[in-house]
C-alpha cells in the first residue's frame, strides 16, 4: 500500500513537470510577438522535451496523450497565422508530423523495453521462488531437529549455547530466503570490485 502511494506521488510529480513544460512552451508562442521568429522556432523545438519525457516515463500511452495535446494547440496556433501554404506554414505542419513520429516511436520502444524488463524480472522471481521453496523444506527440518536436540541439554550448558548459536544462524538464513522469495526489483551492488551481486535489502524494498 505504501509502495503504491509513493509511486502515485512520483507519477503526479512527473505529470506536473510535463504539464508545466507544455504550458510554458505554449505560452512562449502565445505571448511573444511573431517578429521574434527565432524564439518561436526554438520554442517549437523545445516541444520534443515533454514528448520524450512522457514516452520514457509513461510509455506509448503517455507520449500519445502529450503529443496530441501539443498538436491540438500548435495546429490552432498555425491556423491563426496561416499564410497560404508558404514555407513557414509547411514547416510548421511538418514539425507537427515529426512530433507525432517521435512520440509514437519513442513510446513504442520504451513499452517494448519495459516488457522485456518485466519478462526478465518475472523469470528471476520465479527462479528465486523455486530456490526459496526448495531451501525452506530442509531448513524447516533442520530447525525442528535442532530444537529437539536442545531438549537433551541444560539451558546453561555449553552444548546448548552452541546449538542456540546455530539456531540463530539458521533463522537468519530463513529470513534471507524469505527476502529472496519476495523480490520486487533487481538492485545490484559492487562485490570485491570485480563483480556485482544482488542487494537483497534494496531489492526487497524497491519502489518504482
Amino acid at each position: 500500500m505504501v509502495s503504491i502511494s509513493i509511486k502515485q506521488c512520483r507519477n503526479k510529480k512527473k505529470l506536473l513537470i510535463i504539464l508545466l513544460m507544455v504550458v510554458g512552451i505554449s505560452g512562449v508562442h502565445l505571448f511573444i510577438s511573431r517578429d521574434y521568429e527565432k524564439s518561436h522556432i526554438l520554442a517549437r523545438e523545445l516541444y520534443f522535451l515533454p514528448i520524450i519525457l512522457s514516452a520514457f516515463w509513461f510509455g506509448l500511452q503517455g507520449a500519445v496523450i502529450t503529443v496530441l495535446s501539443i498538436s491540438v494547440f500548435y495546429l490552432s496556433f498555425s491556423a491563426l497565422h496561416w499564410q497560404g501554404f508558404r514555407p513557414d506554414d509547411l514547416e510548421r505542419l511538418l514539425e507537427i508530423g515529426l512530433f507525432n513520429i517521435v512520440a509514437i516511436t519513442t513510446g513504442y520502444l520504451q513499452d517494448k523495453q519495459q516488457a522485456r524488463t518485466r519478462e526478465k524480472l518475472g523469470a528471476i522471481k520465479a527462479l528465486a521462488g523455486t530456490v526459496a521453496h526448495e531451501m525452506n523444506s530442509p531448513l524447516f527440518v533442520a530447525l525442528g531437529n535442532l530444537e529437539l536436540l536442545q531438549d537433551d541439554f541444560d539451558h546453561a550448558s555449553e552444548p546448548y549455547q552452541e546449538l542456540e548459536g546455530i539456531k540463530t544462524n539458521l533463522k537468519e538464513l530463513r529470513n534471507m530466503i524469505k527476502k529472496i522469495s519476495q523480490l520486487r526489483e533487481i538492485v545490484t551492488k559492487d562485490y570485491d570490485g570485480t563483480s556485482r551481486i544482488v542487494d537483497l535489502e534494496k531489492s526487497h524494498h524497491k519502489v518504482t
